[in-house]
């Protein structure tokens, strides 16, 4: 556990140089994009195997259904307790509104409405490397090669991160674990749509920075440690 307490430590610390080191190597050489693609790509095929095997199919489908089924008993949980004065399970005014706001903010609003839909990044799947017609850009690239629902950034992987706000609301103590875990969660499900084809593992990085980030600042400005334990 010292080395966890270290490392979340560092991250709490020095947040902007965690998201650099990440995200920079992925900008400056994208052929990493298109080399992590490859590993999952079958030519003899044409295809991605892992978008029809069933596993990684019933984590694409299901995650998202068990995470927002969540964030609505957390909603009710809220109301009900705004209703009979009283807090449920912890999830006070302010534990809700950070919760249910980095999921809006985050996958919600600029994932999915702002970058997905208007940043044109075609999929792996779709491009000439991979049995398509499309041409590989950059990530941070501008493109037309996609009208809606786009590569860049990964929704799922933005949804995979969001466990993060719970594990913030862990006992000190449990916390780095916590938050070791929620990571690690957010990892696979963003592998997966690399595996499957759906995304670049810029996508994802990116979709991890900006949920992570939008994460911690609402974690400081709802939260923070003048919060009483979270119970205002």
């Amino acid at each position: 556990m010292r080395w966890l307490n270290a490392w979340w430590g560092s991250m709490e610390r020095h947040p902007w140089l965690w998201t650099l080191a990440a995200l920079a190597p992925l900008v400056l050489f994208p052929q990493i994009d298109l080399s992590v693609a490859a590993w999952f790509y079958a030519p003899e095929q044409y295809v991605f195997p892992a978008r029809s095997a069933p596993f990684p199919e019933w984590i694409r489908k299901s995650m998202p259904v068990v995470l927002f089924a969540v964030a609505g008993a957390v909603a009710i949980l809220w109301l009900a307790g705004e209703a009979m004065r009283r807090v449920f399970l912890g999830v006070s005014r302010r534990v809700a509104a950070f919760l249910l706001l980095s999921l809006a903010l985050g996958p919600g609003l600029v994932v999915n409405l702002i970058l997905k839909d208007n940043w044109g990044r075609p999929r792996p799947s779709t491009l000439m490397e991979f049995g398509g017609k499309a041409t590989y850009v950059r990530p941070l690239m501008i493109s037309d090669q996609c009208d809606d629902n786009c590569s860049f950034t990964s929704g799922h992987g933005a949804l995979g991160f969001w466990p993060l706000a719970f594990a913030l609301l862990a006992p000190p103590a449990w916390r780095p674990l916590a938050v070791a875990a929620s990571l690690i969660f957010g990892a696979v499900v963003g592998l997966v749509r690399i595996a499957q084809g759906g995304h670049f593992v810029s996508d994802v990085a990116f979709s991890a920075a900006i949920t992570i980030g939008l994460i911690l600042w609402l974690y400081r400005r709802l939260l923070g440690e003048s919060s009483k334990n979270h119970r205002q």
